[in-house]
């Protein structure tokens, strides 16, 4: 923090030192030296140096008197504290600046919307929502900005209606293609009311929030895995089958997602020859370690371990896996004795260590990883963006 402080002090200085070279006089300089040097000024440096931030800050406020001058350097100090955490802080200087006369209806719109974002990170969105909804309304410049931050606090109170109407308001008036990021945000707002509706067991709303979504974004895989989930649920697994088939179109690298559901519904139907020819297929087309260890099951089921473990050593040469590794020794273990039965114990061990320690899925955007999928990424807040990891240690 006495590092942050010193910088803070170091930007008030160099906006005085630029103030002062505006001044054009010897007489202005120099009155202008004795209104900043004052022993309110003297008195800042004095609780600094006590290790007492919160006196200084306000200290400082006062000492930099608040014109066209100096409101950017006022701005610059309140969103420095609030990229460090200081939320509170940024409040008290934004407020200082509402408070103060002189300002246009422009850097007062400007003052305010940097007062939302404080809010917005001291956690107080009720705040920030009146202060965005007032800013649409008064700053046309200011519009499309405050009806974003209105969508993430939509989004962050899970107020999904509210979420869809917001990015309507913010695209609707555009004549050129609307953003793939905005639909893409509107359809995974449906996918969330469909949710809601399942959980009460509500399945015509859930299917029209599900169709909403299709229509703000065809390639949404999510909508399609819960159309779907939707669908065998009730028993139509053929129905449940169509929506889920366009998955590879929609996105490939979510099929790992699917590939559980299209069991199900196959078994349901006893149609266990479509399903060894559709996972065939999609191995030649979309070819990942899930399929594999899935038909690696098929075979162990309708021809015994050792074909299966035939099948899927043939497949480790072409497609090394860490997690195809872990299933071929399972096959090997079940088949072996004393020492040799110790050894493939152990290794199997190990290798289960490395796939638990690793995690299986990635942001693309941000590079945050866990090992849970998550539509909305918890770091960078984007959509869709967090896929299962490729590779040996992967898909």
């Amino acid at each position: 923090m006495p590092d942050l402080l010193m910088l803070l002090l170091l930007v008030v200085a160099i906006a005085i030192g630029y103030v002062l070279g505006r001044l054009g006089t010897r007489r202005k300089r120099e009155e202008y030296i004795a209104k900043a040097f004052d022993k309110s000024y003297f008195k800042g440096l004095n609780q600094l140096l006590n290790e007492q931030p919160d006196a200084a800050i306000d200290t400082f406020i006062e000492a930099l008197e608040v014109n066209s001058d100096t409101l950017e350097t006022h701005l610059a100090l309140g969103n420095l504290l609030r990229r460090q955490g200081e939320a509170d802080r940024a409040v008290r200087i934004h407020q200082n600046l509402l408070a103060r006369p002189g300002l246009t209806p422009s850097q007062q719109h400007q003052a305010q919307l940097e007062l939302a974002r404080d809010y917005v990170m001291a956690g107080l969105l009720d705040r920030a929502e009146r202060l965005f909804q007032e800013l649409v309304e008064l700053s046309p410049e200011l519009r499309d900005t405050c009806l974003e931050g209105l969508i993430e606090i939509y989004r962050d109170e899970k107020e999904w209606e509210k979420a869809i109407n917001a990015v309507e308001h913010l695209v609707g008036r555009r004549f050129s293609k609307v953003p793939h990021k905005w639909r893409c945000a509107q359809a995974h707002f449906c996918c969330e009311l469909a949710e809601q509706a399942l959980e009460k067991d509500d399945y015509l709303s859930a299917r029209r929030y599900l169709k909403a979504s299709l229509g703000y974004d065809k390639s949404l895989v999510r909508a399609s895995l819960l159309w779907g989930q939707l669908e065998h649920q009730l028993g139509n697994d053929r129905e449940a089958l169509k929506i889920l088939k366009k998955i590879p179109q929609q996105d490939a690298d979510f099929l790992g997602e699917a590939l559980q559901l299209f069991v199900k519904c196959y078994e349901q139907l006893n149609d266990y020859p479509g399903l060894q020819k559709f996972l065939q297929q999609l191995q030649e087309d979309y070819p990942s370690n899930s399929i594999i260890l899935e038909l690696t099951e098929r075979i162990r089921q309708t021809q015994g371990d050792m074909a299966a473990a035939t099948y899927i050593g043939s497949q480790l040469k072409s497609r090394p896996s860490v997690r195809g590794l872990s299933k071929l020794l399972d096959f090997y273990l079940s088949h072996s004795k004393e020492k040799a039965q110790e050894n493939l114990t152990l290794l199997k061990e190990l290798i289960d260590q490395i796939i638990v320690s690793k995690p299986t899925y990635r942001c693309g955007h941000c590079g945050f990883t866990g090992n849970q999928l998550h539509w909305l990424c918890p770091s960078c807040k984007s959509w869709s963006t967090v896929k299962a990891i490729r590779g040996v240690e992967g898909e």
